[in-house]
């Protein structure tokens, strides 16, 4: 600073004399108080002062906001990264998707069948089941066996009421021993038959039993 102010007076104080026409100098005229101008230069450092502070400042400050600028782009940049990966998860995510959509819209389907399936197999089995309850209640609505006195062939128990009675004749003789005369033939527990071996003549061809049922 006071480098400054003498360079300052140095030049104030020589441009303030010229030359004159006969070859020598002579003071000006104009010539400032020291005061003067001691308080123009203080002044004028001041301001100079002040706008080195300011422009200090202000590049303080710039550099701030290039920094957070930098950052800021390196966010940015990194946001960005980011956001095209998750877009791509998000694409990955939607194609799974509506992949196990249509699957599930294919299950769904099939599972709709087989209830429809399962539901016509319930009617069928309902009207199956009421069918033979109307079988059942007209068998039970049948009339019993006749009342009298009378003989069924047997085949296996007698019904409630009935006695059971059996009979037969063994080895008797017929005209020929083949099958125009002697047709086996089974009838419940009743029976015509060959005595023996068909076909082989004995003499005794043939036999035959009875079993009834009577009341």
């Amino acid at each position: 600073m006071r480098a400054l102010f003498f360079a300052f007076i140095f030049c104030y104080t020589t441009s303030t004399r010229v030359e004159g026409t006969n070859g020598h100098s002579r003071d000006s005229d104009q010539t400032l108080p020291v005061d003067d101008l001691r308080d123009l230069l203080l002044s004028s450092m001041q301001n100079t002062i002040s706008l080195t502070e300011l422009a200090t400042q202000q590049t303080t400050k710039i550099s701030t906001i290039t920094v957070a600028l930098t950052e800021a782009k390196s966010l940015i940049e990194h946001l960005q990264a980011d956001l095209l990966t998750s877009k791509t998860r998000i694409t990955k995510l939607t194609e799974q998707l509506e992949v196990q959509n249509i699957s599930f819209t294919r299950s769904k389907t099939a599972l709709d069948e087989l209830k429809n399936e399962v539901a016509t197999s319930q009617n069928e089995i309902r009207a199956l089941t009421e069918g033979q309850s109307e079988v059942m209640a007209e068998v039970a609505a049948l009339p019993t066996w006749p009342e009298g006195s009378y003989c069924i062939l047997a085949s296996g128990t007698c019904p409630p009421g009935f006695t059971r009675h059996s009979g037969h004749i063994r080895a008797f003789n017929t005209y020929d021993y083949s099958p125009t005369y002697i047709q086996p033939a089974v009838f419940g527990d009743s029976y015509m038959r060959c005595h023996g071996p068909c076909g082989v003549h004995t003499g005794w061809d043939a036999e035959f039993g009875i079993t009834s049922c009577c009341k």
